[in-house]
């Protein structure tokens, strides 16, 4: 990351604009053997027509490829202002101090050997960021497949797709992305849906530049209207923070796939970037705060950008799916693949079954709607459908004879010049002339519907480009005093920092090892008695409760053995917690965690032994509303429990508040490292936290 506490604005931009709108630039290492790294990018872009000047650093070349060859970067001409370094890690060190001598700023650092490497990288990365520091520079990587800017022809870049013709053209999204390889596959599936590039980034080690870095250049760029991120990890939170904050000023949407979502994907982003990654759900959480939109994968990216590229958004109404189909037996597929993502299809008005029923066609009046092979009232029924409100339309077009398929693919265009705005068209098979007419006329084509289905889904409920979190003002703050040491506060300290933010628990006394019953009167039974421990998380496993107690002799005999539980379990303590027995309901936790990654978190789901059960849990970043909590939890298989079970309907608003409450705390108390309340008791009118536990940081 750049330091911006030593470096003006301005002096940051420069360099990093550079790197994208260079018109001279330098490969070092540059090779005319096609079996080696130093000459793709000259392959590259000699196929996109590069407008600037190339020249090759290399003692052995006086040209390469067609173009200048010199013998070191003291030998450059003036003009170059660029540089990407493709010698080893080693040679690149002294590499990288010759081209800040020389003024340039600007590098494309390829070579691994840095710190992802391990102990032997670091003395490396040391003389990297001094080298930065020293000159001002705006370096890519290392560890980076490189840059491109595709208006221009400069491809600083090792992606094979840069080097194949026709793969790759002019467009309006840039891609940002921490996985090198990967970016020849994002833009081939975008390809495939006409989609054009103007810039890309592969951010490699981040060392100089991170993520943010580059999305708060695009969030400038004129070039760029849609901008998709690969992200594997967070380093620069606050950066990327801003960043996006930047993009939202600007009216430009961010599509991201986040890597890591299983334990094997977590390990490969670790051993691939060197950066411990996040939480997937924690960052997925983040970046929705932010406004971005979250694929769930490369395909569903290309998808959901082309949809942002070709149709109004957001929806200005409730999102309304309707289907027609050529074929009755792709309507009910694809109808089974939108039950399989939750994606419902709308239910037709009265009126609109009347008129689906006075047409001549023996199909059913229903959504999906099955033209039958009675091609000539398409026009009538999309005209229908439009009319009843149904603002997505998918339209299933099976293989059909030349000359019928024209004419077909004719009055769905005509349709979506005439007012349809969002038109769908999937098929099973698209000649590419025929895609390039659909995709002309402003319609997307797609051959597999999981993608297309996932990418309006989730666009159907995205604010928008613009809409992103408000500021934590005053009242998403609250003060409460915790203790100045740092680790886990012991079960009665918690809650009662707990009852300070308004959560109800149940009432209890602290009271010492030897049983003493006069010292609890008035508590109400059943009791339950637990030992308290600063160091010890859970009691159950150490015998260190005792539950259901009724009579004097029951109290008793659990007080002698809780306390006998806890002298071997932890001897430096001597206290335990005597408390009423809250009324079962339906158990759910809430808890807090500072993220690495992201920052503070709230998690609100199943609790007790229905965590594992049931783990859909709702992740929130604070400061959010009730609504915003409750909406998360609706969206959750135990938010459908909270809304009512076998007759029973449970209080998920003082659910969500105490979650409201948990997130205003967290933004309060940077020490919080974690806090843990499982079970919350959810009545049908209230909630209590029955057992809860808060870690500080030292």
């Amino acid at each position: 990351m750049l330091d911006r506490s030593k470096q003006a604005k301005g002096a940051v931009r420069n360099p990093i604009a550079e790197l994208f709108e260079t018109r001279a630039l330098a490969i070092v290492g540059a090779t005319p053997d096609a079996g080696k790294l130093g000459s793709a990018p000259m392959t590259a872009m000699r196929n996109l027509g590069f407008k600037g000047e190339i020249f090759g650093v290399n003692p052995r070349y006086d040209e390469v490829m067609g173009f200048p060859c010199v013998k070191s970067v003291a030998d450059l001409p003036e003009q170059v202002t660029t540089a990407m370094v493709l010698v080893s890690a080693e040679m690149s060190l002294d590499v990288v101090d010759q081209c800040g001598a020389r003024g340039i700023r600007s590098i494309v650092l390829v070579p691994q050997g840095f710190g992802e490497a391990g102990e032997a990288g670091l003395p490396r990365d040391a003389r990297i960021l001094a080298a930065a520091k020293k000159y001002g520079m705006a370096i890519v990587g290392p560890n980076t497949n490189g840059i491109s800017n595709v208006a221009t022809g400069m491809a600083m870049s090792m992606g094979p797709i840069f080097t194949m013709k026709g793969k790759v053209r002019p467009g309006r999204v840039s891609v940002v992305s921490q996985s090198g390889a990967m970016v020849s596959n994002m833009l081939s599936k975008m390809g495939q849906r006409g989609i054009g590039i103007a810039k890309t980034a592969t951010c490699g080690n981040e060392l100089v530049l991170t993520m943010a870095d580059y999305l708060g250049y695009i969030a400038d760029d004129p070039e760029t209207d849609v901008v998709v991120l690969l992200v594997e990890t967070i380093r620069d939170r606050e950066g990327l923070r801003a960043a996006l904050a930047r993009c939202r000023a600007a009216g430009k949407p961010v599509v991201a796939v986040k890597t890591g979502e299983s334990e094997i994907g977590q390990k490969a982003t670790l051993s691939h970037t060197g950066a411990i990654a996040g939480s997937f759900k924690n960052t997925v959480a983040f970046l929705e705060k932010q406004g971005v939109v979250v694929a769930a994968d490369i395909e569903t990216m290309a998808a959901a950008v082309e949809c942002l590229i070709r149709y109004e958004w957001p929806l200005k109404a409730p999102q309304r799916v309707g289907m027609v189909s050529i074929s009755g037996g792709f309507a009910a597929l694809a109808a089974d693949e939108m039950a399989r993502i939750a994606l419902p299809l709308g239910e037709l008005s009265a009126n609109a079954v009347a008129e689906l029923k006075k047409l001549p066609n023996q199909s059913h009046a229903i959504n999906p709607y099955d033209f039958a092979a009675q091609n000539a009232i398409i026009p009538t029924v999309l005209d229908i459908f439009r009319r009843d409100g149904f603002n997505q339309l998918i339209f299933g077009l099976s293989l059909l004879k030349d000359g019928i398929r024209e004419t077909v693919q004719k009055m769905v265009i005509d349709a979506r010049k005439g007012g349809y705005d969002q038109i769908y068209v999937v098929s099973p098979e698209t000649d590419p002339a025929e895609k390039a007419v659909f995709q002309e006329a402003g319609v997307t084509v797609s051959e597999d519907t999981r993608p297309l289905f996932e990418a309006m889904k989730t666009l159907g409920r995205w604010r928008g480009p613009s809409a992103g979190p408000a500021e934590p003002g005053a009242a998403d703050r609250v003060s409460v005093a915790l203790p100045q040491a740092g680790g886990l506060m012991d079960e009665a300290a918690s809650k009662a920092v707990l009852g300070k933010l308004g959560l109800r628990v149940p009432a209890s006394r602290v009271v010492g090892t030897a049983p003493d019953l006069p010292t609890i009167a008035g508590l109400k039974r059943p009791l339950v008695i637990k030992g308290l421990s600063d160091t010890i998380a859970h009691k159950t496993e150490y015998g260190i409760v005792a539950l259901g107690l009724n009579t004097d002799a029951e109290v008793e005999a659990g007080w002698s053995k809780v306390a006998a539980a806890l002298a071997k379990a932890d001897p430096k303590s001597n206290r335990l917690l005597v408390e009423e027995m809250s009324p079962s309901g339906l158990e759910a936790i809430v808890g807090m965690q500072n993220d690495p990654a992201v920052g503070p978190v709230v998690i609100v789901g199943a609790g007790g032994i229905l965590v594992e059960l049931i783990a859909d849990a709702a992740i929130l970043i604070p400061p959010f509303t009730r609504e915003e909590a409750l909406a998360k939890l609706d969206a959750t298989r135990f938010g459908k429990l909270l809304r009512g079970y076998r007759g029973k309907v449970f209080d998920r608003e003082a659910l969500a508040d105490a979650a409201v409450a948990l997130g205003r705390l967290a933004l309060s108390e940077p020490r919080l490292q974690s806090v843990d309340i499982n079970p919350v008791f959810v009545h049908e009118k209230g909630v209590v936290a029955v057992d809860g536990k808060i870690t500080l940081d030292p």
